[in-house]
């Protein structure tokens, strides 16, 4: 199936996908292109549960996903050990009261959606989304893999639970 202590993930633009499949749910989307990263491994798409806590799983699976929407860009990973995923676009604003609450005494509005996709990200990998005290995560102490990807238009953040290399795949079709 999937190279031991791999994540692959995937980040498609919104906009890109519209324009082949029309206007739907930012889930719907999320799900399509999870649908297309496990066709790509010719792995058929079980149906997804809903825990209480919100994480979406496939039950009896050594497939683990999370996937994340922001304003413009749809983000999916997969792996064989639990993993969470979080997408900000950089123009997204934070405000001072939001920020002082959730992430500290930050001004820099980059380095807040940092730290947000970073504490949301993780929150995801361990079940919770944002039912953890999102501003008691302290990310020094977080000790689990971390790749952040960030560009002039998105900042993404992808936790695995265990030691893991980070893989983009590329799909034929989905740009």
């Amino acid at each position: 199936m999937f190279a031991e202590r791999k994540v692959y993930y995937l980040i498609v633009k919104k906009s890109d996908i519209e324009k082949k499949d029309g206007k739907k749910s930012d889930t719907e989307y999320a799900r399509k292109i999870l649908d297309m990263m496990l066709n790509n491994f010719h792995i058929e798409m079980p149906k997804i549960y809903v825990s209480e806590k919100g994480k979406p799983y496939f039950k009896d699976s050594e497939i683990f996903f999370n996937y994340s929407h922001s304003k413009n860009y749809i983000a999916c990973a997969i792996a064989s050990s639990e993993v969470g995923i979080d997408i900000e676009d950089t123009n997204r604003k934070i405000s001072d009261l939001v920020s002082k609450k959730y992430l500290g005494d930050e001004k820099d509005d980059l380095k807040r959606i940092e730290i947000w996709v970073r504490k949301e990200s993780y929150s995801k990998l361990k079940g919770l989304g944002l039912r953890i005290k999102i501003e008691d995560l302290n990310l020094d102490e977080i000790h689990e893999s971390n790749y952040l990807i960030k560009n002039e238009k998105y900042i993404c953040s992808i936790y695995s639970e265990k030691s893991a290399i980070f893989e983009e795949l590329l799909i034929k079709g989905v740009y």
